[in-house]
């Protein structure tokens, strides 16, 4: 088992006065612009203690000068270590939390650590059916992942445990990106998972974000409740199909037509449709989601369910106004497509848009097009994605089902 980075004396770096308000509610990111920078830089991992300028202890985690994300806190007790013990008691009340959750059943598949949801900023695993794939988004951490993954292997025996680092994430992090084999062998060809008693073949090769979406679960056999068995439906970036064949599987009259910009999305769509056998109750269209809805609006069409699941619009705090406004066009003209009494279910999985924001949207939305709307539910990402109070940019996923009347 790796030692991880071994504490002696602490390095201390300080909280500029102005900033100290806002890590009173234990939020885990220090910003660059929060601290003094050292005279001298402490390594990349480097335990730390974070200071306000009277030398008042704040919290404690790991440094990385490569960040914008200059401390990670893992503690807000002076007298705990953060060391490899610290990570693997996280990790073990993790499992146990899941371990309530799930139903044994082969091919399942869920998210067994969620970063800052768990206390382990910068972590995120997710088990594949027999497969474990390990997501690092802070450099911090690296030191740690041999530790983590043979206790993962300890509590699971998988197939396979895999680390993956995406571009995006090395670029931020000061880090190369990685997809590779940690521990057993890793699988060739693409995985099959179980959800909602449908199939779904996953490329670990390809890195779990572009493979599938685990946090959606719960929400797609939630927007079958509100779809009446002979709707013709309407889902908008369907991406691979999650909601349509969900829908499709449990309300075999329905008349669902798909589309996505990604004609590579689209071809494993089809395949999904086909290995689960409801491909004749799926159309699948290649168009920009823009586009076509304004074409179905100009041509008089009506829907009586519509699902909107667009891919992140706000990636900083910068572009927000820009991808509210994407929000609002692509709601204004779902809405305008729904007969009355209609079920729209609305996604944003942009985190940097907050709930009361989606919300606000929607209302604008509604007031535009003179039409009440009513919400059936308020949802958020599955139950294995939980969300944490002191770090809202874990309540990234809005999912509001809802009767535009």
């Amino acid at each position: 088992m790796s030692q991880g980075v071994i504490q002696s004396s602490v390095r201390q770096i300080i909280l500029k006065q102005t900033k100290k308000r806002g890590f009173d509610g234990h939020h885990p990111w220090i910003l660059e612009h929060s601290i003094h920078e050292p005279g001298s830089t402490p390594a990349v991992g480097q335990v730390v203690d974070l200071v306000r300028e009277d030398g008042k202890f704040v919290g404690r985690g790991l440094y990385n000068a490569n960040s914008r994300i200059r401390v990670r806190i893992y503690t807000w007790d002076q007298t705990e270590q953060v060391n490899d013990g610290l990570f693997l008691r996280r990790l073990d009340r993790a499992i146990e939390h899941r371990t309530k959750m799930s139903t044994g059943e082969p091919g399942e598949s869920m998210r067994l650590v969620f970063s800052e949801a768990d206390q382990l900023s910068g972590l995120v695993v997710d088990k594949y059916s027999e497969h474990i794939v390990v997501q690092l988004t802070s450099a911090a951490l690296m030191a740690y992942v041999p530790s983590i993954a043979d206790r993962l292997y300890e509590l699971y025996r998988p197939i396979s445990i895999s680390l993956q680092i995406d571009e995006r994430t090395a670029k931020s992090e000061g880090m190369e990106p990685q997809l590779k084999c940690l521990l057993g062998s890793a699988p060739i060809e693409p995985i099959e998972i179980i959800e909602n008693g449908l199939r779904w073949h996953v490329d670990l090769n390809a890195g779990q974000k572009t493979g599938y979406y685990l946090d959606q679960r719960e929400n797609r056999l939630a927007a079958v409740r509100w779809i009446p068995d002979h709707a013709n439906v309407l889902d908008v970036c369907t991406y691979i199909g999650g909601f349509a064949l969900t829908i499709a599987k449990n309300r075999p009259n329905a008349s669902i037509m798909a589309i996505d910009s990604s004609e590579k999305a689209l071809l494993t769509a089809r395949e999904h449709a086909e290995l689960n056998g409801v491909q004749e109750r799926v159309k699948f269209i290649n168009a920009d989601f823009f586009d076509y809805l304004s074409a179905q609006v100009d041509a008089g069409v009506r829907y009586d369910a519509i699902v909107l699941d667009p891919p992140r619009l706000a990636s900083s705090r910068d572009n927000l106004q820009r991808a509210l406004a994407a929000y609002h066009r692509l709601n204004f003209l779902a809405m305008r497509l729904l007969q009355p009494g209609g079920t729209l279910v609305t996604c944003s999985c942009s985190g940097r848009v907050s709930r009361q924001e989606f919300r606000d949207m929607l209302k604008g939305v509604a007031t535009r097009v003179r039409r009440e709307v009513q919400i059936i539910e308020d949802r958020g990402a599955a139950s294995d994605h939980p969300s944490c109070l002191s770090c809202p940019e874990t309540d990234y996923l809005k999912c509001i089902i809802a009767r535009v009347l």
